[in-house]
C-alpha cells in the first residue's frame, strides 16, 4: 500500500535539505568589470543575508575560471566581433564572443570584496576547459565540475540560485539542477540580468522545467 497524502507531505517536509548556490559573484562580471553586469552591487546585501539563513545546510559558490586560451574570449578569435555567436572551427559549436574575463588566478576571476565568504562554503570552478564555455554550475559537457556529486553527498533536495547573471550563468544552473531532479527556486531579487530578449528566453525555458521564482523575504524553514 502507498503512504496517504498527508503521511507523505510530512516525510517531504522532513526530509527537505537545502542548499544556496551563489553563482559567479566575482568582480569581473560586477561594476567595472570586462564583463560587468548593470547594478550587480545591489545583490551583495542581500546574498550575504541569505548565505546566513539557517534554512540551507550548505552554501556552494561558483566561479568562472577560465586559461586565458580559452575559445569564448573575442581576443582569441581573430577576425570576430564581440558580443557575436559564432561556430567555432576546433569544436563546431556555437560560442558567443565575450571580452577577456575571470582568467584563472587574475584580479577579475576573485570574489567581489563586499561578497562575504566564508570557510563553510563550497567553491566550485567552471569553465576551467579550454575549449568549453559552461555557463551553468554543473559544467557543459566534456566538464563535470562535481556540483551535482557535492549536492547528492550533502542529501540536498532543493536549491535556492542567486548571482550573476541571470540569463545566462544563473539560469543555466537553474536549469541544470532542475534536469538533476533538484526542487529549484531562483531567488529573483538576488540575480541580475544583461539583456531583455535573453531573460525572456531564460524565463521560458525554466518555467518548462518547473523552476519557481521566490522573493528572499518569502525563504522560511
Amino acid at each position: 500500500m502507498g503512504c496517504s497524502g498527508s503521511t507523505q507531505n510530512k516525510k517531504n517536509k522532513t526530509t527537505e535539505k537545502k542548499a544556496l548556490i551563489v553563482v559567479d559573484v566575482q568582480n569581473d562580471f560586477c561594476e567595472g568589470g570586462s564583463l560587468a553586469v548593470k547594478d550587480s552591487a545591489e545583490i551583495f546585501p542581500i546574498i550575504n543575508s541569505l548565505k546566513k539563513n539557517a534554512v540551507f545546510g550548505k552554501v556552494y559558490l561558483t566561479a568562472d575560471w577560465h586559461p586565458a586560451d580559452h575559445v569564448s574570449f573575442h581576443e582569441n578569435n581573430p577576425g570576430t566581433k564581440l558580443f557575436q555567436e559564432v561556430t567555432l572551427e576546433e569544436t563546431g559549436v556555437k560560442q558567443v564572443m565575450w571580452p577577456t574575463h575571470c582568467v584563472q588566478d587574475k584580479t577579475g576571476s576573485e570574489f567581489h570584496k563586499d561578497l562575504e565568504v566564508s570557510d563553510s562554503d563550497v567553491i566550485v570552478k567552471k569553465g576551467t576547459i579550454r575549449t568549453v564555455d559552461s555557463y551553468s554550475g554543473f559544467g557543459t559537457p566534456p566538464e563535470d565540475t562535481g556540483l551535482n556529486q557535492l549536492l547528492q553527498d550533502e542529501g540536498i533536495t532543493t536549491v535556492y540560485v542567486t548571482g550573476l547573471a541571470y540569463d545566462y550563468c544563473v539560469g543555466s544552473t537553474a536549469r541544470d539542477a532542475a534536469k538533476n531532479g533538484y526542487k529549484t527556486y531562483v531567488v529573483t531579487d538576488a540575480t541580475k540580468s544583461i539583456a531583455e530578449e535573453t531573460t525572456k528566453a531564460m524565463d521560458k525555458t525554466l518555467s518548462g522545467l518547473g523552476v519557481e521564482k521566490i522573493k528572499s523575504s518569502s525563504i522560511t524553514m
